[in-house]
């Protein structure tokens, strides 16, 4: 039997198209994610950051543990002239701890605004409160990923927006990227071992009682 060239296309529009998935609608997509990420109260993760300044590039690795709405725990592993060293937020001021001196000090006007945005919470703060945010799909070593873009407050011209990669699958960060007002990416971190909801009081961001709480993470 013999078929016309038509019928053979008509075969492959059908197989390509008929047996597709249907494209997921952005609205959606943005709405799941907004769902997992408001059900999260806590969570801890590895963060390996790059910063990239004008003549040199910082890079570290850290310990981040996060609690609704602004309290968190950065602590240093690399590299190793900083291991050990602390830095805690309540909310209100942040306390550092210098493992090398054993010495601590309270900071009242905190400083590191950057630190804040390198924390997935925050990025999700920044969010809720921006109307115009940017949503893309990214496929990375063959790895499907959401790609969320909003802007950073505050008029600064090196930390003007953020990117957050999320797996498709179970919506944990993989990748944040903070642009200068050229687009330029400023501060890239790599996120792993992310866990939601671990068991975090709020004695354990106390400024008085910090040091006790960092050496039983």
């Amino acid at each position: 039997m013999k078929y016309s060239l038509s019928f053979f296309l008509i075969l492959i529009i059908i197989f390509t198209y008929g047996c597709s998935k249907p494209l997921e609608k952005e609205e959606d997509v943005f709405y799941e994610v907004q769902k997992y990420f408001n059900e999260i109260e806590t969570y801890r993760c590895i963060a390996d950051v790059t910063v990239k300044g004008n003549k040199d590039t910082e890079i570290y690795k850290s310990k981040h543990v996060y609690k609704k709405p602004d309290k968190y725990v950065i602590e240093f592993l690399e590299p190793a002239e900083n291991q050990g060293n602390i830095v805690l937020y309540d909310g209100k001021q942040a306390w550092l701890y210098n493992k090398q001196i054993d010495e601590s000090f309270v900071i009242k006007d905190l400083e590191y605004e950057v630190d804040k945005n390198l924390f997935v919470g925050h990025f999700l703060k920044n969010i809720l409160t921006n109307e115009e945010n940017i949503l893309s799909f990214d496929e990375i070593d063959g790895k499907g990923y959401i790609i969320l873009e909003t802007d950073i407050p505050g008029n600064n011209k090196y930390r003007n927006k953020e990117r957050l990669w999320i797996d498709r699958k179970n919506y944990h960060p993989y990748k944040l990227n903070i642009l200068d007002k050229d687009g330029e990416v400023s501060v890239e971190v790599i996120y792993s071992e992310f866990k939601a909801n671990v068991k975090v009081n709020d004695e354990d961001f106390n400024i008085e009682t910090g040091l006790h709480y960092i050496r039983k993470l």
